[in-house]
Order: C-alpha cells, then sequence, then structure tokens
C-alpha cells in the first residue's frame, strides 16, 4: 500500500449542489428579515475546459451551461437544484456551485431575472453568464 494518496483522493469532496441551493436560501430568508440592504453576488466562471476531459481538456461544456442557462432564464430552480454533483464535475462546472446558492437565495424570495446574458466561448477556458435579479 502506497503512503501517497491517489490522484482522485487529492481533493476534498465537494457539498451536493443541493446543499448550496439550500444554503442560499437560508441566506435569503436572514437577510430578507435584515434592516439593511444587501446585495447577494455569485461570482464565477462555469464550466472550464481544463475540467473537462470528455472533450480533452480542449474547451468548456458548452451544451451543459446553455441548459443551465435557459433553466436560470426561465427561473426554473428546480432543474438547478436537482443537478447532480457528478453532472457538475462530468461538465467541469464546479465553481458553478456558487451561483447555486444564488440560484436558492432567488427561488427562496421568489425572484425571476430581469436582465441575463451568456457567452459562449470554445477560445477562452470558461462560458461566462451575467444575471441581474431587480427587488
Amino acid at each position: 500500500m502506497s503512503q501517497f494518496p491517489k490522484e482522485d483522493e487529492l481533493d476534498p469532496p465537494s457539498p451536493a449542489p443541493w446543499r448550496c441551493f439550500d444554503l442560499g436560501a437560508a441566506c435569503a430568508r436572514v437577510v430578507e428579515k435584515s434592516p439593511w440592504r444587501v446585495a447577494l453576488i455569485a461570482s464565477s466562471s462555469w464550466s472550464h475546459a481544463f475540467l473537462t476531459p470528455k472533450h480533452y481538456l480542449l474547451y468548456p461544456d458548452v451544451e451543459a451551461d446553455r441548459a443551465l442557462y435557459d433553466a436560470l432564464q426561465a427561473a426554473d430552480y428546480a432543474t438547478w437544484r436537482q443537478r447532480p454533483l457528478s453532472a457538475i464535475e462530468d461538465s467541469g462546472q464546479q465553481e458553478v456551485l456558487n451561483w447555486m446558492c444564488l440560484v436558492g437565495a432567488m427561488n427562496e424570495l421568489g425572484r425571476r431575472p430581469t436582465e441575463t446574458s451568456y457567452v459562449q466561448s470554445y477560445i477562452f477556458n470558461s462560458n461566462k453568464c451575467f444575471a441581474v435579479f431587480e427587488p
């Protein structure tokens, strides 16, 4: 038995997407009761080429990102909450877990995006998404 961990054991396990979603919902409940104005922000790229072996680490998972973007535009938050971690890891979307928290908060507050934009790219390392949820 080797004293060194296997490559797949080097990273700590990611939280389940539904946990991030529920964390965002809990944050929204706290913020909603607060006397202060608060901005909830998710910052991350979506799928990353260097984390997408099924595309030979050459380009991001455009199809998976587009599916999440379409669900975001439609305020189909159930699609987000039900996305399994295995699908996120397969698509190189680990940073989408940051967005999972925001989407959970917006679901809890009953907000739909008022502005969205998606930048699809086979050249850059990852696709980009922008969304605004006005009060």
